[in-house]
């Protein structure tokens, strides 16, 4: 169906053109926002929000969630391969970066719309194509977006279906990495009236194919068997549908569907020659399809919206362990006697290499209505209610290349216990989970004043939950673990988040506004307790946001000043505390408090007509409260007070420019830049004492603008600089003895070419 969609959408384009010429403009772009729940100015909104519009998002040229993200100074992306690491928001990401499935919920929110698509270290491979705008929420967003978004939330918001006219695009990339493959992008929307002012039908579809850009030896650490070219590949293909309806005049229907299906090689994981070992083969496969509807009434007073969203997510992969190699291989070789001597069989193989095989499906149902006042008044408010049932499996199967026989593994197991326990499996691991949460939620402000504002809001939460875990090892039996056995578990959370605010308008186009509210990320149960010696659950973090912040329009809408400062008490983090023998199971543990404090600064300047430049800046302390003891299976490393959150850059800007003019008759030209700049982190806990460096980019687009048809030429990273996202703190490189690290892409030319009616 996804091909099809695609293959629908873009058909109907290729003889077609794009957007229209953007012409010189004499003010900056007034930007709407709904992260109120209400359409504002983003101006007017006391909080920080970076908003990148929809001229803003094809003058980057950004193809991808990655790189709007890491656009935007004070978010940070630790992308380990496409769809999969973690989003931070001023400073705030999870402690274990790559731990994907040790807990269940997400630090940052995610939407599509009014889709929620957040997940613990997996975020969908979106395209910014047909995107309205892009918000970035910073700071906790507990009150009207609940459990998940205690960093905060980041909106795609796609342009609606349009029942008047007609209307249609492509979009069309080729581009080749330096070091690396060459990559295909193709996207395509095609908007429907089906009937006028009543009925409108819009697909935007997209097909990627990165080649890759980061080798892989294939070893056993001694011996090299092969390698692998440009291994870390990405194939995504997928799109989305919006059904809009509008059977009368106060009255909204929408329907809208989100598919995606993404195909992965090789983690982006080398050494600084963009070379790393790996001792088997890597593949993941992420396919999400999500479902929204909602129905809109205005009352007048007030306007009604009640949404119901269902997802469904499967992921599956294997990704290399060949930290195990010389673990699993020690143990064989003491093995070997007992299998040819006692049992006859034959001698155990000779590993070269160790993999873990992961299945993940995740299925939620989530509704939310809401009543929100019209705003015309002196006195505004918004009460809403929220309901999210999620049902979750996670298998692990971990096995040696080559495998020992099952027939082997009983063997030897049935011999060791003198028959009272045969197990065959080399490790096997399963997690059964259902999660159900509700909230009531709302917020009110009152204008005191032409100048002043107060508002004050809050969300109760409650969430429930209920697991059944099991387990069978014959590698971790025979290493000291436990039987292959079961568990159930079950807990609960509940919370209040606050917030309020005051506002001060200086004049209609300057405010002043003081803020606190608070955010939280749910707590769980630990599955496997009995292998890992872990506590039998952990709280849920929560974190106390307090900022002050200005926002002005200058120079009749020329000149765009924010800046904001703030303060915030992170409690009760999440970190791995305990690890079962054989790799089986993690504990998580609520391990202390930390903060965050910093600054961002956002300016936009129409410096002319036709030349705008942007500032955007981000300058953070984050660091942990308390010492940190991390547990036997880290050597119980004590880190100290004061250490770095991991991940966290205490310096990031970006600058860029703009600059349109007429090239010859009715055809114009462009240019824009951008440089951006992220400062050092330190990459886990467990590498406190080392530090991974920052990296600036430079990024190149020039082009010629019809009223048809664009073409651009651009080039991404220009001086081909090294960036490192993190550093794997787990092993270093199997065969070269190198520190590894997820690397960001190297320099990459290419050209984009838009058509549309």
């Amino acid at each position: 169906m996804k091909h099809t969609l695609l293959a629908g959408c873009v058909a109907s384009v290729l003889s077609a053109a794009a957007a229209a010429q953007t012409a010189p403009s004499e003010e900056l772009e007034t930007i709407v926002v709904t992260a109120t729940r209400r359409a504002v100015d983003a101006q007017d909104v006391p909080q920080t929000i970076n908003v990148l519009s929809e001229q803003n998002i094809k003058d980057l040229g950004s193809q991808d969630f990655a790189a709007l993200a890491n656009s935007v100074a004070g978010v940070e992306l630790r992308q380990d391969q496409a769809g999969q690491g973690s989003v931070g928001i001023r400073g705030i990401l999870p402690l274990d970066e790559g731990n994907l499935y040790g807990g269940t919920n997400s630090i940052s929110g995610l939407y599509v719309g009014e889709l929620p698509l957040s997940a613990a270290g997996r975020f969908p491979v979106l395209s910014p194509f047909d995107m309205q705008r892009v918000e970035v929420l910073k700071g906790p967003q507990g009150t009207l977006f609940g459990e998940g978004s205690l960093s905060g939330t980041i909106r795609f918001i796609p342009n609606p279906a349009d029942s008047k006219d007609w209307d249609a695009a492509a979009d069309m990339i080729y581009s080749a990495t330096e070091h690396g493959g060459e990559n295909y992008i193709l996207n395509g929307m095609l908007n429907v009236p089906i009937a006028s002012d009543v009925a409108g039908l819009r697909i935007a579809g997209y097909d990627r194919n990165m080649g890759g850009y980061t080798d892989a030896r294939i070893s056993d650490g001694l011996t090299v068997f092969k390698t692998i070219d440009d291994a870390n590949t990405e194939h995504s293909t997928g799109g989305r549908a919006s059904l809009l309806l509008t059977p009368a005049e106060d009255l909204t229907i929408s329907a809208t569907a989100f598919l995606n299906e993404t195909d992965n090689g090789f983690q982006n994981r080398a050494t600084k020659n963009l070379t790393g070992s790996f001792s088997t083969k890597e593949y993941a496969h992420d396919e999400l399809d999500a479902y929204n509807f909602a129905v809109e009434y205005d009352f007048g007073f007030a306007e009604l919206v009640a949404s119901y969203s269902y997802t469904d997510r499967s992921i599956d992969g294997s990704s290399d362990q060949s930290g195990f190699v010389p673990i699993v291989q020690g143990a064989l070789e003491q093995l070997n006697p007992l299998v040819v001597f006692v049992l006859g069989l034959p001698p155990l193989p000779q590993v070269t290499g160790v993999y873990g095989k992961q299945d993940m499906g995740n299925r939620s149902n989530i509704g939310d209505i809401r009543l929100v006042s019209n705003g015309k008044d002196a006195f505004k408010w918004t009460v809403g209610a929220f309901y999210k049932t999620t049902d979750t499996l996670y298998k692990l199967d971990g096995n040696s290349t080559p495998p020992v026989p099952p027939s082997t593994w009983a063997a030897i197991t049935g011999a060791l216990t003198g028959g009272q326990l045969v197990v065959s499996d080399a490790l096997v691991s399963k997690s059964t989970a259902t999660v159900d949460q509700w909230a009531l939620y709302g917020e009110a402000s009152y204008d005191l004043s032409d100048k002043w504002q107060l508002l004050a809001g809050g969300r109760y939460f409650e969430e429930n939950r209920d697991s059944l875990s099991s387990w069978s090892s014959a590698f971790a039996l025979l290493t000291g673990g436990t039987p292959p056995g079961s568990q159930k578990s079950s807990g609960d959370s509940s919370l209040f988040l606050p917030k309020v605010s005051a506002t001060y308008r200086f004049s209609p186009d300057v405010l002043a506004y003081a803020l606190y509210n608070e955010g939280f990320r749910g707590g769980g149960q630990n599955d496997f307790i009995v292998m890992t010696g872990g506590p039998p659950d952990y709280d849920p973090e929560t974190l106390d946001n307090s900022e002050i912040g200005l926002k002005s329009t200058l120079l009749d809408n020329r000149v765009i000043v924010n800046v904001s400062l703030y303060y915030m008490d992170w409690h009760d983090l999440q970190q791995v505390v305990a690890q079962g023998i054989g790799g089986i199971g993690e504990s998580i543990g609520n391990v202390g408090d930390a903060h965050s404090a910093g600054m961002d600064f956002e300016t936009r300047w129409l410096a002319t007509d036709s030349l705008e430049l942007t500032l955007t800046a981000s300058l953070l302390q984050a660091e942990l409260d308390n010492d940190v003891v991390l547990g036997p299976s880290a050597g119980n490393t004590v880190v100290p007070k004061g250490t770095r959150i991991p991940g966290t850059s205490e310096n990031s800007f970006g600058v860029g420019a703009t600059y349109r003019f007429n090239a010859f008759g009715d055809t114009g030209g462009f240019l824009g830049g951008r440089v951006t700049s992220h400062g050092d982190i330190i990459s886990s806990l467990t590498t406190y004492k080392e530090t991974t460096s920052g990296a600036t980019t430079l990024d190149l687009r020039a082009g010629i603008e019809a009223d048809h048809w664009q073409v651009y030429l651009f080039a991404t990273n220009v001086t081909d600089a090294s960036v490192p996202l993190r550093q794997d703190p787990s092993v270093n490189d199997i065969y070269t003895g190198q520190p590894l690290y997820y690397w960001a892409s190297p320099r990459t030319i290419g050209i984009n070419i838009r058509l549309g009616l």
